[in-house]
């Protein structure tokens, strides 16, 4: 079920950059990342309290440590959309998301070192392959030739 619920959020992600960058045509790219936040944080909330999940025993049981987690979390969320929506707002829309999706490489990185979750020889192939995949994208063809010339 996993994988039906990620490819469902990766057409909603892609939408969701679309949208956006029709969106900021005469827009600031801090303020669509604003409104679009707001948004986002009302749609959450609203489906969070339809299957009974935001409430305030549920938000007691929080321990410390899980709240400074949850925060963090959101900050380096905001941040991506900030960065994000800025690059968008003046570069390519494939580029700029391709660049976006190195946060993959990243994330296996991090897992491993601060998780210390183990990668495959496979993950490990996979995860160059997007590597190459985003150089290939976001670097146009001629510098990529003056490499090697």
């Amino acid at each position: 079920m996993y994988i039906l619920y990620a490819l469902v959020g990766a057409i909603m992600a892609s939408a969701g950059t679309i949208f956006a960058k029709l969106g900021l045509k005469g827009i600031d790219a801090n303020l669509l990342t604003a409104i679009r936040g707001i948004v986002m944080a009302i749609i959450v909330s609203i489906a969070a309290l339809s299957f009974g999940k935001l409430n305030m025993t549920s938000l007691s049981t929080l321990s410390t440590k899980q709240w400074i987690f949850v925060v963090l979390s959101g900050l380096g969320g905001a941040l991506s959309w900030i960065f994000f929506y800025q690059a968008l707002s003046v570069g390519p829309t494939v580029a700029v998301t391709v660049i976006d999706k190195l946060s993959i490489v990243f994330t296996a990185i991090l897992a491993v070192v601060v998780l210390t979750e183990g990668i495959t020889f496979q993950a490990g192939l996979g995860l160059f392959f997007v590597l190459l995949g985003t150089l290939l994208v976001a670097i146009p063809w001629e510098k990529i030739q003056k490499l090697f010339s």
